[in-house]
């Protein structure tokens, strides 16, 4: 058994509403996106300008982007202006030698259980960051410039057109940003293995109540009671 000797407020709403607010898009645009890519279901018969499916899974997609955007430049202006310790990017800088010392080894290495203790962090650790940013933020950067981009070939010298349409010869044109764009979706659901490894390993080894804390807020240290 053991008790609560620590409660602590990490996770404020809008980081809650943002992570959860970005889980039901990212699974409905990789769901709309693959089905779009892949169309499984067969159009009933009769004249093509009544069927409307295709459409509807467009719609729902664009949709959900639009949501999308709108939340990461939330989370965007939170990290850079809102006072809010935990969600502030302040602490992240890959760029200096000292980032990827010690502190990353331990987590890395706790990761990999090879290394019997945990160490204790109560926002982000350090390899939960890297993680993050790699696929959260790079991920959702180029999935939304590329999806604007090919939004924009929708209305050729329209603003998306005009704005985001320089993406396309980078990637050789229509077809290979729309390969490029299918083929980053898959780094979602691969992060979702990884992302959900790291919060029921937290749960179960340091029990500092990870996964409930992103609907409470709370992350809890327990300490062990004699028996």
């Amino acid at each position: 058994m053991g008790r609560i000797i620590e409660e602590i407020y990490v996770w404020r709403l809008p980081v809650r509403l943002y992570h959860w607010i970005n889980a039901i898009c990212i699974t409905v645009l990789f769901a709309t996106g693959i089905y779009i890519a892949s169309p499984v279901l067969v159009h009933p018969p009769g004249e093509a300008v009544w069927q409307k499916g295709m459409a509807w899974w467009r719609y729902v997609h664009f949709a959900s982007a639009f949501i999308f955007i709108a939340n990461f430049l939330f989370r965007m202006y939170w990290a850079v202006f809102g006072r809010d310790t935990y969600a502030r990017f302040g602490g992240f800088r890959p760029w200096s030698p000292s980032w990827w010392g010690k502190p990353f080894r331990e987590q890395l290495e706790s990761y990999l259980f090879l290394r019997s203790d945990e160490p204790n962090y109560a926002g982000h650790n350090p390899v939960a960051a890297l993680a993050h940013f790699l696929f959260i933020f790079c991920g959702s950067v180029f999935m939304i410039l590329s999806g604007l981009a090919m939004f924009g070939e929708n209305n050729p010298g329209g603003a998306m057109s005009t704005w985001f349409g320089w993406m396309l010869p980078l990637f050789g044109g229509s077809y290979g940003l729309h390969y490029a764009h299918h083929i980053v979706t898959w780094i979602f659901p691969f992060y979702l293995v990884v992302h959900l490894y790291a919060v029921l390993r937290h749960d179960v080894v340091d029990r500092t109540s990870v996964t409930s804390s992103i609907i409470t807020g709370y992350k809890h240290k327990v300490e062990e009671e004699p028996t």
